[in-house]
């Protein structure tokens, strides 16, 4: 009966987590770039505090502190930077 339990919870809580990476998220940020870091070159610090790692293409139009309004799907976090959000950016807009 133990074991039941919990194996039930430990299903609710893997399909609960997956369920969260389907969520697209908007938040307000900054564009940022180090300029060496190879993993972490380009970063979006979002006024949350949290940091997306996110690809060249997707923030080639925008230089380094741009401020920008962006929705994006997390992916997992980062290995190489943490504790940074690996994202698939959904939609990135230039705040005036």
């Amino acid at each position: 009966m133990t074991k039941g339990i919990f194996f039930g919870l430990i299903l609710i809580v893997a399909v609960s987590c997956h369920a969260d990476s389907d969520v697209v998220r908007q938040e307000i940020g900054m564009v940022w770039r180090s300029g060496g870091l190879y993993y972490c070159a380009e970063q979006l610090h979002l006024a949350n505090g949290d940091t997306l790692i996110v690809d060249l293409e997707d923030i080639i139009e925008f230089v380094g502190g741009d401020s920008v309004s962006v929705r994006y799907r997390e992916i997992g976090r980062n290995k190489f930077c943490s504790p940074a959000i690996d994202c698939e950016i959904i939609e990135i807009i230039k705040l005036e």
